[in-house]
């Protein structure tokens, strides 16, 4: 069902700008005003229901290692939050930890060395290190609006997961725990079980929806390879990876997914979400659930975590770099509590509109909605240009102009009509390489597996992909991903082209790219490979069509991005296309 208050800012986006009608000349008409989008609704709002948890042991279980053939013990223990004295049933979330010492000293943190999750609670000098219990900001959240969230203990998955390279790290065993987890309470939903007999019956099973952290991201992932080959698949619908690993390269296929990206991360600092976002978008053509990719500009890694205290920034990166580094007067850093406000943004509408279908959610996973001043530092909206949203809709729901998955990309487009490039200094191909971040020479690192297009201008020019009179109608939104690139300095500050739609009739509509958001930032920090955040990533640009109603939508001859609107630069973009709402 289309989303009202979304259709009704479309609407007034068609009525409200004197510059969507054609001009007296019957010449190009140009929106260069900053589009107005809607507010995304508050996911920070407690809901009607106080909750309740309850900490479980069922016991032991042996994991597998996929790469190296070893298995070993796990302990299936975690708690479950839900709602107290309501009716359910209840949707179910499960969340998972990433890797963390099992073990440590009460002050500072340190590692204890104990091995397979023995550690003796001798506060304040020894203590657990309770990852599963990190996410309770978030449980309590959730279940208050009638959600049931397990979060799983994987301490010992962490006691014995290797290293990449020389092992799967910890994804199948992670996978293998979170299916353990999922047949336990099915089971209770069932036939009820100690201390769980209340939830008899109260448990919706149809639609779950599985969040995992770091190693855990890279967990979650590998769950949907492995729960699609049971016999007795659980019905997972959502995934959410929240500043995952790909250390083996996977594509998450058949359900809804969502990854963020925090720019500040200094453990997986090679944002290897994104690797995740791009290999699931074409990986199977006819896939129906939609991808998701967000960058955070502030966050780390660790402060997702109530229990990860230590800012994990200078693993990789200096305490001196001009954006991330917290001894630097121009850093733009989230603080812990403002990292876990905007993670519970972006983790609890994912999950209340995908897996509990609220509504009110669609607007900002729509990609035409801003975020609530709750997910701003200090609370303080507007702050769109902390979050940059890509959006890749399932395959009924987009229709692909250009995906710059090959070199021939250069000279026809996903239609198999004609693109052409005229006045450039430079432009060609580019895949990057993954964790290195090389292979685009105008942008080193460039964090992404997607093969793009990359533009360089030095006055006026023309990049110009052919649509053969396509009929737009019925369509919402033009989209496409770009990214600034690093390597010239003539993008500083930021950047700025014209999107232009031309009919068969040569009549012409242009909307100023920059007026869609805040994607066109010059990458920030120091340089990488010295221990700076400066890196280029794309992200998404969304255009409601109404912006363009003053040329024939039923019969679109072509697209053309205009450079010139800044002297000089370099850009590289992928995936223009047309989504439904």
């Amino acid at each position: 069902m289309r989303n009202p208050a979304l259709l009704g800012m479309l609407l007034l986006l068609a009525a409200c700008d004197p510059g969507d009608r054609p001009n007296a000349s019957g010449g190009p008409t140009q929106n260069t005003t900053p589009v107005v989008a809607a507010t995304a609704a508050d996911a920070s709002i407690a809901g009607p229901y106080s909750t309740v948890d309850v900490d479980y042991d069922f016991g032991r279980m042996t994991v597998h290692d996929e790469i190296t053939g070893d298995s070993y013990e796990s302990d299936i223990h975690g708690y479950i939050r839900y709602p107290e004295d309501a009716e359910g049933p209840f949707p179910v979330l499960l969340f998972q930890h990433g890797r963390h010492q099992t073990c440590e000293t009460g002050i500072g943190q340190l590692p204890v060395l104990v091995g397979d999750d023995n550690c003796p609670n001798l506060a304040p000098a020894i203590t657990p290190a309770n990852s599963y219990r990190g996410y309770d900001y978030l449980a309590e959240n959730l279940a208050s609006h009638g959600y049931a969230v397990i979060s799983i203990d994987t301490n010992d998955v962490n006691d014995n997961d290797g290293s990449a390279g020389s092992s799967d790290t910890g994804a199948l065993a992670r996978a293998e725990l979170i299916m353990a987890h999922l047949d336990a309470f099915r089971d209770i939903n069932r036939q009820g079980g100690p201390d769980f007999d209340q939830l008899t019956g109260k448990l919706d099973l149809e639609r779950i929806g599985i969040m995992g952290h770091s190693r855990g991201g890279e967990g979650v992932n590998k769950t949907i390879t492995v729960n699609a080959a049971r016999d007795n698949p659980h019905a997972l619908h959502a995934v959410f990876a929240l500043a995952p690993t790909d250390y083996v390269n996977q594509a998450v296929e058949g359900v809804v997914f969502a990854t963020l990206l925090p720019y500040c991360d200094g453990d997986v600092e090679d944002l290897m979400g994104s690797f995740a976002y791009d290999n699931a978008r074409y990986a199977d053509p006819a896939d129906p659930w939609p991808k998701f990719q967000i960058l955070t500009m502030g966050a780390n890694h660790n402060y997702f975590n109530t229990i990860w205290t230590s800012d994990d920034w200078e693993i990789h990166g200096t305490a001196t770099d001009s954006h991330c580094g917290t001894q630097s007067s121009s850093n733009q850093r989230d603080t812990p509590e403002g990292q876990r406000a905007l993670g519970q943004f972006f983790m609890a509408s994912f999950f209340r509109y995908f897996i509990g279908q609220e509504v009110a959610f669609a607007d900002y996973w729509s990609g035409l909605a801003v975020v609530p001043g709750s997910a701003c530092p200090d609370g303080a909206a507007p702050c769109d240009d902390r979050y940059h949203l890509s959006v890749h809709p399932g395959q009924a729901q987009r229709l692909v102009v250009e995906n710059t998955l090959t070199a021939d990309s250069l000279q026809h487009n996903a239609l198999n009509l004609p693109v052409t490039f005229d006045g450039f200094a430079d432009y060609g191909h580019c895949t990057p390489e993954g964790r290195s971040g090389e292979g685009c020479a105008v942008a080193e690192p460039t964090f992404s597996t997607a093969g793009q297009v990359y533009l360089s201008w030095e006055g006026p020019a023309v990049y110009r992909t052919e649509l053969g009179g396509l009929d737009a109608r019925g369509l919402d939104v033009f989209s496409l991903r770009v990214g600034v690139s690093l390597g010239d300095a003539a993008n500083s500050p930021a950047q700025d082209f014209d999107i232009v739609f031309i009919d068969r009739s040569g009549s012409e509509a242009t909307v100023a790219a920059a007026s869609l958001g805040a994607a066109l930032f010059d990458p920030p920090g120091d340089t990488f490979s010295v221990g700076g955040s400066e890196k280029t990533t794309l992200n998404g640009l969304h255009a409601p069509l109404a912006l363009f109603n003053s040329v024939d939508l039923s019969q679109l001859q072509a697209i053309e991005l205009r450079f010139g609107t800044t002297d000089a630069g370099t850009i590289q973009l992928t995936d223009l296309m047309f989504r439904r709402l």
